[in-house]
């Protein structure tokens, strides 16, 4: 018999609720289970997962596969690693200290996507300003064409125009800059990201 670790879901429509259990892999979904070892509310915020690690760990050493989900679940709290060094032999000091390892580098990715996020925030900010500058100095412009139409044309005037214009362009060339400036960022925690998974 093939044992599975996955989630059976309860609750109500558009409210999931699920339990952790362990199952006969050809159970149906929400069937007859063999233990339930823990459970899964992704409606909270942060999602609540509440798992009896000694249970896990007890059905793991007898060959049960977790499902990718559950999977993702335990190695989202660290689980997995915990239960890589328990069957190593590890002893509780050395468990503890990768723990706390794992928990700053956790705290650090947490960091790196909120500054992912706010320098993708700055960059939509920066657009729009830039676009609200060109739209303005486009109004001046035409305003300043308009002017010129009416009147005889005056080299100051001209000049005015000109100077518009190269205003234009090096903003143009601010908001490239910071484009590239945050794509860069973007990339570098994504690089980062993926050196810490593997």
């Amino acid at each position: 018999m093939a044992v599975k670790i996955r989630l059976k879901r309860l609750g109500k429509k558009k409210q999931p609720f699920y339990r952790i259990v362990v199952a006969d892999s050809r159970a149906p979904r929400d069937g007859r289970s063999i233990e339930k070892i823990g459970h899964y509310n992704p409606i909270t915020d942060p999602a609540e997962l509440v798992i009896n690690e000694e249970r896990l760990f007890h059905w793991l050493d007898e060959g049960a596969q977790t499902s990718d989900t559950v999977f993702s679940l335990l190695r989202g709290r660290g689980l997995t690693l915990k239960y890589e060094l328990k069957s190593r032999n590890a002893d509780e000091a050395t468990i503890n200290k990768e723990m706390q390892k794992w928990e700053l580098a956790q705290g650090e990715r947490g960091k790196k996507k909120a500054a992912a996020a706010s320098a993708k925030l700055a960059k939509a900010e920066a657009e729009k300003q830039a676009e609200e500058e060109a739209a303005k100095k486009a109004e001046k412009a035409e305003a300043a064409a308009k002017e010129v139409a009416e009147e005889p044309v005056a080299e100051e005037t001209v000049e005015e125009v000109v100077e518009e214009t190269v205003v234009e362009e090096e903003a143009t060339k601010k908001v490239e800059e910071a484009e590239a400036a945050v794509e860069k960022a973007v990339e570098e925690t994504a690089e980062s990201t993926e050196k810490e998974d593997s």
